[in-house]
């Protein structure tokens, strides 16, 4: 069975859910979240593939992966939407006499989530790696003597 849009973002959700809430973003998962759409169209670009429509990625656009590729499109994908989580996170510590508020929690614990999201990328599925690659130069040209 391969990939669609609702599957892939019903998986986001499950992973995110409650961090979305919190930044009201929308949790459902019908295949049409825009919420959702960046993410999943930033994972398919960086996985190799393409988005016919930037502003809607469709079920044929992740048609193009293998069975064995979906852990990394997921994974990407939630790295990018917790990027996009921190983004909408703009509220800080609020103190009023006794009572205060550390909501800048919520954005340090984002932190260091995306920072193990992104060595989780790099360990497992070699994201943002270089490869090392050889070859020769030919500078075409020879040294005679006169």
């Amino acid at each position: 069975m391969s990939l669609t849009r609702a599957n892939f973002e019903a998986e986001l959700v499950t992973r995110q859910q409650g961090r979305m809430e919190a930044v009201e973003m929308d949790v459902t998962s019908e295949g049409s979240n825009a919420d959702l759409n960046g993410p999943i169209g930033f994972s398919i670009r960086k996985c190799g593939g393409a988005v016919a429509s930037f502003g809607a990625v469709a079920d044929a656009d992740i048609s193009a992966f293998e069975e064995d590729e979906y852990d990394k499109l997921i994974d990407i994908a939630e790295y990018r939407l917790l990027l996009n989580i921190k983004g909408r996170w703009g509220k800080v510590d609020i103190r009023a006499g006794q009572l205060s508020e550390n909501l800048s929690q919520f954005g340090k614990d984002l932190d260091e989530d995306i920072k193990t999201a992104l060595e989780n990328l790099r360990n497992i599925h070699g994201f943002g790696v270089g490869s090392i690659s050889g070859g020769a130069l030919d500078y075409d040209f020879a040294q005679t003597d006169e």
